[in-house]
């Protein structure tokens, strides 16, 4: 018995899911699979590649400046791990102007040149079909990357079957992906609000800010690129950590060296859509010219 014959919900209705989906796999012939390594594309390149064989089925991951290098990086290891056949593409969303003046629509357009490139690529290998991580939940908003993919015929097979996102996870963790309970995450583009400009030296300091503060040991991190103002958002069971002045103080120095001249903490944590909303409770660590932070942080 596989793995996957032990996965049910009440009246088994996760396992007539996840085998709608094998079934949609099987009529797909030969497949590119939109490959980030968030646990909703890796669930379909893993079931892609065990429905269809690994000659078969594409995991690509397309690499731009939005792109952070951990993440490239933790895509790559989990494609080995998994035994993927996988493939890197360049893909130039962040030289868009219509992408860069970041409007609502941005993500129409980083989609619009993905599912080019990847449709360009499966037609060069005789590739029959593009598919893409879209899940359940994502029909409850309004996403501009979902009309690109209808726009260009990619298959969603995780939407399709109705799965929503702890749906995903448990399917993910039966099947033994290691990024099953893996946060969920955007490109660097989304911590900077709509209507402010994309730049590339604002996705670098986000990504390094980011970086920084997953190595003092966070695991839900976004740092909101507001202007010279950099607004930390953290799990909510995490805020408590900012009492400590020892990391304060770390944490201030190292945003003003990659230049922002000031820096907070959004009281309530981590919101999806952040970039966009107010904080109305922000904890403020400080100006580049306030050291010590002038928060409440205690030894």
């Amino acid at each position: 018995m596989d793995k996957t014959t032990s996965v049910h919900s009440e009246g088994g209705a996760l396992q007539d899911k996840l085998e709608h989906v094998k079934a949609l796999m099987a009529g797909y012939g030969r497949v590119v699979v939109a490959f980030s390594g968030g646990v909703d594309s890796t669930l379909v390149a893993k079931l892609a590649r065990d429905v269809l064989g690994r000659a078969n089925a594409l995991a690509v991951t397309a690499d731009s400046p939005s792109l952070a290098r951990e993440d490239l990086e933790a895509a790559r290891r989990l494609a080995a791990d998994l035994d993927l056949e996988r493939l890197v593409i360049a893909t130039r969303e962040v030289a868009d102007a219509r992408y860069r003046v970041n409007v609502e629509s941005r993500c129409y357009f980083c989609k619009q040149e993905l599912f080019e490139e990847l449709e360009r690529l499966a037609e060069e290998r005789g590739m029959s079909a593009v598919l893409y991580g879209a899940i359940a939940d994502d029909r409850l908003a309004e996403r501009p990357g979902q009309r690109a993919a209808l726009r260009f015929g990619v298959q969603a097979p995780l939407q399709e079957a109705g799965l929503a996102k702890w749906e995903v996870r448990a399917l993910a963790k039966s099947l033994g992906l290691p990024n099953w309970d893996r946060p969920q995450n955007a490109c660097l583009s989304s911590r900077i609000p709509h209507g402010m400009a994309v730049t590339e030296e604002k996705l670098r300091q986000v990504e390094q800010a980011e970086s920084f503060l997953r190595a003092q040991g966070f695991r839900q991190v976004r740092v909101r690129h507001l202007g010279t103002h950099a607004r930390i958002e953290v799990g909510a069971d995490e805020v408590g950590r900012f009492q400590d002045a020892t990391l304060c103080l770390a944490v201030a120095r190292q945003f003003e060296r990659l230049g922002f001249e000031s820096v907070g903490v959004n009281r309530s944590g981590y919101h999806p859509g952040g970039a966009d909303q107010i904080a109305r409770d922000e904890i403020f660590l400080g100006g580049v010219a306030q050291f010590p932070p002038t928060m409440e942080c205690r030894n």
